[in-house]
């Protein structure tokens, strides 16, 4: 994104938050009337035409009722046939203002069209999608109705729980056009499946498919834990948030105060309702215990309390179901709610039923149920105070007259029978009922008993190989498996992953192995072939794993592990000096299984599902719950579990998990996530550049968890904490208001940039951006700051993180320097910009600026009166006041003779000095030269490695070594690319000729100085970890340079390497290089600095090393200068080396071989070469390497590249 766009986001420029507001009138013109009129009279202010903006359909509209704002969703269409997803949110202030936060209209939309006519049938379209859902050979389900040729309902039929719409609509490809298709939802029979899928009219492939139920995927193999056993006291709870009227000094409403006392009212002729529960902010057993809760349900919320059906004083159900949620026991896995299934509280509504911490779960079901029943209720409660009512979508039976669509209370299924370690939540469009299924989890882990040394000695924990889906290895069993432990040695640069066999002596051993580079079943075979008698595989992070066996795991007979890398760190020191471990399955302290219907935290995870779902758009399509889209859903999901289980005296660096009773963690554990949740970035450490490198969704919603969750405590911090709902002031009832009004105002399929800026935006609807510079800093600190760019929110590879908050928000006096001329032959004028601010409150005075001019550097002008100095520009500014930013320029001349000194430089014209192979695979796709996609001016051919959906992993790699030489080495090249970002990658590789193990060492991210890799790469690709690649779209060609120094005075070559996974891959997705040179740079590159009174003080460079300057002489290639036809063979060489020309020279010949630094390593001198004369030169003493063989006479010149073996 170019500098200008990044600077008109609707981040505060010159105030703390500027957004476009048009004013219009709220007296003359409806909410709906303001939003369809301000898009029809501004739509180039989107880049849109007014034909793409001529056909729109209001498909939303409802009000939040504590800002009195208005949100109005307009879809967009084409002959009356909506554009998926083509959603506008416009949201509008009570006195005519319109917000927004962009929009997912597609621009010059009529061209794009490919047909209004469909060649397949709705019918032939619902076929196809049965085909992909695996229901081929299954008769088609009957056609219901037909409201006219573009939407069609079918009966479910054997193939949906519900009925299924089938409707015309038009899909944008991700080549830009705009295809005719028919969209179609099936709610699958046979999963807990909510499908959306789009099918080509034309084609009948499935164009789009997006599954509504998110499964949280919790069950990897998980740590043993050693928990504490809860017992159970039933006591009131203090700690429950209260919906009691505020305390003195609280600011309450007056209107809302009179709500509540006619809510009491209608209360008091209730009976009274009664839940033994783990009651919030407990979150699970393990934190407290259970509490009698009587008449929990949230007047406001629920004003007929929880078990209400027609909105009149009387409970109609005693057992659990009511007009928020129906749970019930779904062991049978048949998903249908059922009164006897369900549990009964009798007619005194008492829902009391024992709970033993240690019997297994199906003993304890009506506890368990009725837990469920009171958290999902609970969510419904809280979250409708912040907005998430009946007009939002929110999950009730009955809207009582509130707006919305109702008939759709929440199915809580406890106990289900689908499977374990793991639960889902469906949510389908407004009306239809929200399906949360919560599983049991299976106890696991292995106990690693150290015997000594003593310092060390304890119990760890591991996950074992026949623990995993599917298993394999050795069975761990109660017997314990006890033996030495030392490190595997493999004999390569890496010894210690195992990816070869040992060379040392691991036979009666334990052995220890570092994951990364190769599967786990190989490590563990190395190891059992060796004679080892178990294999410690050590994680490269605190994570729990499931580790899968790869092509010969099924080999693997001995026991097999993993550890955290806290773990191995500490007891691998002591490996091969008296370390001694017994590896065994702890016999199994009851229960073996743990009910995740008593786990709040998951419960509330899952239910948000639903919120941010049908918060977001239109509350439906707008949260594609993929692996590839940057979508915050987990994230906010961790998030409501967080802050509705904080209690009095916590604090934000407190270690916080999701899940961790039912993994069997202690409290303080990292749940189902990388890390335990905190402010304390050491403990926490995630910010937003780990989302390329993190599996989607989950991964990916871990990140954006901790930026709200951070949030959180920074409002807290600043306005305090208060478990009342009523005091509004309190800093957590605020991050939460943010964070949900947020959601209501961000466009359809967010990324992370427009949640932060919905967040923003909302602060300033509520209140008048108070705390836009708070929320900046939060989000800047973990990465997502003012100049982060999210790229497209569809991708999560492509995001480019920044720790800077909004500017005005540093009450600094600022410079910042650049240059418009990065790379100049010497002798050229070169420009630097230099922009200061005064950011401070108050003006600054003698205001002065200085720019150094570094040698071979002559002023020729500057801007603003700026003049030469001692060696510097220098410019006295006087006095700035509060808010001025002032631009200063200046053009000097470089040097003519000086600049960098290349000493390789190849065109790639040809394929002598490289060569194209595989990375540790057998077959695959490889680099080849091509003359079709070149870079301009640099020759007709260019290295090609294709992105396929295959896996992959291949080179380009040099044939030859040079020597690194210069103060400044550098390798560059030019090349372009189009991946799957965050996926499929290249990146450089270094080789020592004198490492006697021949390994490769990567060139890092830290090693860029210009044109770096774009983020992380997905561990699975390489299997490498905490991997950095050029990925993405590099939209055109550029020019990367790369610092060589840490090789000076070593001979290296280096390779190009890319790789793939076999998922998607762009249809001409490639990586393209061409030009390469190795050089000791020169570079111009002055600090600047700002002075005045008071010791102000600020510096700046220019950044990527400024200005670089081209070389003065070239090495190696200069083929391009041929006037003379030269044969030079062999070619590679070895001793001799044969020139024949293409016609005879009778004057003076001179024939030189030059090194590839620009050295003359033999010359000779000839009167004259006839056509059939052969002149030789002896190589046998010439060092190896790439030269050039320059031949010069008055006819004419040649040059021919040669290889020197």
């Amino acid at each position: 994104m170019n500098r200008h766009l990044v600077y008109s986001r609707l981040w505060l420029l010159t105030a703390l938050f500027a957004f476009l507001a048009v004013g219009l009138s709220a007296q003359s013109h409806s909410a709906r009337e303001t939003a369809l009129l301000f898009l029809q009279e501004n739509p180039s202010k989107f880049e849109l035409t007014k034909n793409d903006v001529s056909d729109v359909k209001v498909v939303r509209e409802y009000s939040t009722k504590h800002n009195g704002v208005t949100h109005v969703w307009l879809q967009q269409q084409y002959h009356g046939i909506p554009v998926f997803n083509g959603l506008f949110g416009l949201h509008v202030k009570p006195n005519g203002e319109v917000m927004h936060l962009g929009h997912r209209f597609v621009n010059d939309l009529s061209p794009r069209i490919n047909t209004d006519l469909p060649s397949l049938s709705a019918a032939k379209a619902l076929e196809m999608a049965m085909a992909n859902l695996g229901f081929t050979g299954f008769p088609l389900p009957a056609l219901r109705s037909k409201a006219n040729e573009q939407n069609f309902v079918f009966e479910g039929g054997a193939i949906s729980k519900k009925q299924i719409p089938v409707s015309a609509s038009y899909l944008l490809t991700n080549s830009g056009s705009v295809r005719l298709s028919w969209e179609m939802v099936i709610d699958q029979a046979n999963t807990p499946d909510l499908w959306t899928i789009t099918v080509d009219a034309q084609t009948g492939l499935i164009s789009n498919k997006l599954n509504h139920t998110v499964y949280c995927q919790l069950g990897h193999a998980h740590r043993g834990g050693g928990a504490d056993q809860c017992s159970e006291t039933k006591v009131k709870s203090q700690q429950s948030p209260s919906y009691a009227k505020a305390s003195a000094g609280k600011t309450v409403n007056s209107q809302q105060s009179k709500v509540n006392s006619q809510e009491s009212a209608i209360n008091e002729l209730l009976l009274d309702e009664k839940y033994t529960v783990f009651a919030l902010p407990i979150e699970s057993p393990t934190y407290g215990n259970r509490t009698i809760e009587t008449n929990p349900a949230d007047p406001q919320a629920s004003p007929f309390g929880w078990l209400d059906l027609d909105g009149a004083i009387g409970q109609e159900n005693t057992f659990t179901h009511g007009n928020n949620v129906w749970a019930f026991d779904d062991s049978a896995n048949d998903n249908t709610p059922d009164p006897n299934e369900s549990v009964d509280g009798g007619a005194t509504l008492d829902f009391d039923f024992p709970f033993n911490p240690v019997a297994e779960p199906v003993a304890n079901k009506q506890a368990a149920i009725t837990n469920l029943f009171y958290i999902n209720n609970k969510m419904h409660d809280i979250f409708y105070r912040y907005g998430f009512d009946e007009e939002a979508g929110n999950f009730q039976n009955n809207n009582y007259g509130h707006g919305g669509n109702g008939n759709d209370e929440v199915f809580a299924q406890a106990l289900d029978g689908l499977g374990t370690d793991n639960a889902n939540f469906s949510t389908p469009a407004d009306g239809g009922n929200g399906s949360m299924q919560m599983y049991v989890w299976n106890r696991k882990g292995i106990a690693v008993s150290v015997n000594g040394p003593g310092l060390v000695i304890g119990i760890y924990n591991g996950n074992s190989s026949d623990d995993s889906n599917p298993a394999w290895g050795g069975i761990i069993t109660d017997v314990p498996v006890t033996g030495d432990v030392v490190v595997t040695s493999d004999g390569t640069g890496a010894p210690t992953l195992g990816c070869n066999p040992p060379i040392n002596d691991v036979a009666g051993k334990i052995v220890m192995v570092d994951r990364s580079e190769c599967e786990f079943g190989l490590k563990a075979l190395n190891v059992q072939n060796a004679g080892g008698i178990a294999c410690i595989i050590c994680n490269f992070e605190d994570q729990d794993l499931n580790i899968g066996a790869g092509a010969v795991g099924g080999q693997v007979t001995i026991p097999t592990l993993i550890m955290h890398k806290v773990d191995c760190d500490l007891l691998r020191q002591y490996a091969g000096a008296g370390l001694n471990i017994s590896i065994n399955r702890p016999i199994p302290v009851p229960p073996a299984q743990r009910d995740g219907d008593f786990d709040n935290s998951i419960i509330m995870h899952e239910y948000h599902h639903g919120i941010s779902t049908r918060l977001t758009g239109n509350g439906f399509d707008c949260l594609p719950n993929t692996t590839t889209h940057e979508q915050m859903g987990e994230g906010w999901s961790d998030w409501a579990a967080l802050v509705n289980t904080v209690e009095p005296g916590d604090q934000g660096t407190d270690k916080r998990g999701i899940g961790n009773y039912a993994l069997y963690k202690g409290n303080d554990g990292s749940g189902i996530r990388r890390y335990p949740y905190s402010t304390d970035m050491s403990i926490a450490p995630l910010t937003y550049g780990a989302v390329s490198s993190s599996v989607a969704p989950h991964g990916v919603g871990e990140v954006w968890a901790n930026m709200v969750w951070d949030l959180y405590w920074a409002m807290v911090e600043k306005y305090g904490w208060d478990a009342d709902i009523n005091n509004t002031n309190s800093g957590n009832f605020r991050a939460i208001q943010l964070v949900v009004d947020g959601m209501k105002m961000q466009r359809c399929i967010p990324g992370f940039v427009d949640g932060r800026d919905a967040i923003m935006k909302a602060d300033s609807m509520n209140y008048n951006a108070a705390d836009a510079c708070l929320i900046s800093s939060v989000f800047a600190r973990r990465g997502l700051g003012y100049l982060a760019d999210q790229g497209d929110p569809a991708n999560i590879g492509d995001g480019k993180e920044n720790f800077d908050p909004i500017p005005t928000c540093v009450k600094e006096l600022k410079i910042n320097k650049i240059t418009t001329t990065p790379t100049v032959n010497p002798g050229d004028n070169v420009s630097f910009e230099i922009t200061v601010t005064n950011h401070k409150d108050a003006a600054a005075t003698n205001v002065v600026v200085t720019d150094e001019l570094p040698s071979g550097l002559t002023l020729v002008s500057a801007s603003n009166g700026g003049v030469p100095s001692g060696g510097m520009v220098r410019w006295d500014l006087g006095t700035m006041p509060s808010g001025q930013v002032t631009k200063l320029t200046y053009i000097a001349k470089s040097a003519a003779g000086i600049g960098s000194n290349r000493y390789f430089h190849d065109l790639l014209e040809d394929e002598l000095e490289w060569y194209a192979n595989l990375v540790d695979l057998t077959t695959g796709e490889i680099f080849t030269l091509q003359s079709v996609v070149v870079h301009p001016g640099s020759g007709a051919s260019a290295w090609a490695g294709k992105d396929v959906p295959i896996v992959s992993d291949y080179s380009l790699e040099t044939t030859q070594h040079l020597t690194v030489t210069g103060s400044k080495p550098a390798l560059r090249f030019w090349h372009q690319y189009e991946t799957e970002a965050g996926v499929d990658a290249g990146f450089i590789e270094i080789q020592d000729k004198a490492d006697p193990l021949m390994q490769w060492f990567r060139l890092p991210k830290g090693k860029a100085l210009r044109g770096g890799y774009d983020g992380g790469v997905q561990y699975g690709t390489f299997a490498i970890p905490f991997l950095s690649g050029f990925s993405g779209n590099s939209n055109g060609w550029k020019q990367s340079y790369f610092d060589l120094s840490d090789y000076s005075g070593k001979d290296i070559t280096f390779r190009f390497r890319f790789g793939s996974d076999a998922n998607t891959a762009p249809a001409t997705g490639a990586w393209y290089i061409d030009e390469v040179d190795v050089m000791d740079l020169f570079h111009y590159a002055g600090e600047a600095c700002i002075t005045a009174d008071g010791g102000d003080l600020a510096c700046s460079t220019a950044p990527e090393y400024g200005v670089i300057v081209e070389p003065v002489k070239v090495g190696t290639d200069e083929t391009n200068k041929q006037s003379i036809q030269m044969l030079v063979q062999p070619n590679p060489a070895d001793d001799m080396l044969h020139i024949s020309l293409g016609q005879a020279l009778e004057a003076q010949v001179i024939v030189s071989l030059i090194a590839a630094d620009g050295r003359t390593v033999l010359n000779r001198t000839l009167q004259g070469l006839s056509l059939d004369q052969v002149l030789t030169l002896d190589v046998q003493n010439v060092p190896a390497g790439m030269y050039t063989v320059h031949l010069q006479s008055g006819a004419g010149n040649s040059v021919q590249k040669v290889v020197i073996r």
